[in-house]
């Protein structure tokens, strides 16, 4: 038996709040709920029991990897050890672990992101009860949407609001997705021309919604761009100071070769002047055989020195081109992800193209509903964990839903329409 808590909380909700002013919702739906009242800003995320943290350590690949939070609210980590995350949002567990980590480890940069949610469930009267993922932001009306509407099969019921609903979060999920592509592609357009990555939010694709999230999309483009130039430039200094030694070895290895040719021009003197002495009997013959001796062997590593500048000019060569190759694989790269994300933008616009046609014309069949005389009430309640506890909570179908919850709906027919359907 749940402990049971009563309260009563109405909000509103932007993907709600225009088909309420326009008195379509309530008489499509049938429901017998107040007007909410004005939209108040979404609070960050806090993490609950089941979600799934992936923590990103720049520095460190042993201490990145994904952690679930436990029913007591901690996640095990590398070092740390148990951390207590619940009720926390991410920036102030990535500001934790970021300032533990520095009394051991200097140096570390943390990123902290939800990978997955604790799924949320949907029990009574619905046709599809059972668990579904959970999204930040989402209402009751929409995991009722999810569970497919109310199990009971009338033609009194019209679903054409809960459809409206699907509809518009799924043309919001379809902006978003069309907003990310088009920051790729400026990203991707920085990288070909070779030109810093700038984003301005306020020209981009659409009208601008769910600014954080795009403000997101935005950084973490541009974090993806700084960090391959700087992979690029790494790897073009490294080979920039190979080359500069192969300069080196190149300078030194003809400063030698010119010695030993002067070496071997004044051997070569000797030669001439040891085999005139011989002619005229004046020295022996041993001593003419020694410098010729002395002569073929400087003349042996003279060609041992050419051969190695002559690699060591091959390898400054090789260098070259991997700095060449190196500044056009960025480029080739960038022209070749444009197309594909040319291609994703064109489907994307077709696709919020169909959906605004199919949100008009459920617009157009809730008009039908306004003459209905009978009228339901669904109640939801939400089952969760309060201090410890499991409590239950009246919800409106705009109050927020959070990770783990336990979604109640009920059906309650007023009397006048119970004693028809019996009878």
């Amino acid at each position: 038996m749940f402990k049971m808590h009563r309260s009563r909380r109405v909000q509103s909700h932007p993907r709600i709040r225009n088909l309420l002013v326009a008195g379509a919702f309530s008489s499509m739906l049938l429901f017998s709920f107040a007007t909410p009242p004005a939209h108040a800003a979404e609070a960050p995320y806090k993490i609950a029991s089941g979600d799934v943290l992936l923590i990103t350590v720049y520095g460190d690949a042993g201490l990145t990897g994904t952690f679930p939070v436990s029913v007591d609210g901690t996640i095990a980590y590398p070092i740390l050890g148990n951390i207590s995350v619940y009720n926390h949002t991410i920036a102030e567990i990535g500001e934790t672990i970021t300032q533990s980590l520095l009394q051991h480890i200097p140096g570390l940069s943390v990123s902290v992101a939800v990978k997955e949610y604790a799924p949320v469930f949907v029990i009574g009267d619905v046709q599809k009860p059972g668990k579904y993922e959970y999204r930040p932001g989402m209402i009751a009306l929409e995991l009722f949407a999810l569970s497919g509407g109310l199990r009971q099969a009338s033609d009194k019921l019209d679903t054409a609001g809960i459809q409206l609903v699907t509809a518009r979060q799924e043309y919001a999920d379809t902006s978003l997705q069309l907003f990310a592509q088009d920051v790729k592609r400026a990203r991707l357009q920085a990288e070909l021309n070779q030109k810093p990555f700038e984003y301005n939010l306020a020209a981009g694709i659409d009208v601008i919604e769910d600014k954080p999230a795009r403000q997101q999309a935005v950084d973490s483009e541009r974090k993806l761009f700084d960090l391959r130039l700087s992979a690029l430039e790494s790897e073009a200094n490294a080979l920039q100071a190979q080359k500069k030694n192969y300069e080196e070895e190149i300078t030194t290895l003809k400063e030698s070769t010119q010695l030993r040719n002067d070496e071997i021009s004044l051997l070569e003197q000797n030669v001439k002047a040891s085999q005139s002495l011989v002619d005229k009997g004046l020295t022996a013959q041993s001593t003419l055989r020694d410098t010729q001796r002395q002569l073929s062997a400087m003349r042996r590593d003279a060609l041992e020195f050419g051969s190695f500048l002559a690699r060591a000019k091959q390898n400054e060569n090789v260098i070259e081109q991997r700095l060449l190759a190196l500044r056009d694989s960025r480029s080739n790269d960038a022209a070749k992800d444009l197309r594909d994300i040319e291609i994703d933008i064109l489907r994307l616009r077709k696709k919020m193209a169909f959906i605004a046609q199919t949100m008009g014309e459920i617009g157009a069949a809730a008009q039908r509903v306004s003459s209905r005389e009978e009228t339901v009430k669904l109640a939801f309640t939400v089952v969760r964990v309060i201090d410890g506890t499991y409590q239950e909570t009246i919800l409106s179908e705009h109050d927020m839903i959070k990770a783990g919850d336990i979604l109640r709906a009920q059906l309650e027919l007023p009397k006048e329409v119970a004693t028809k359907t019996v009878n």
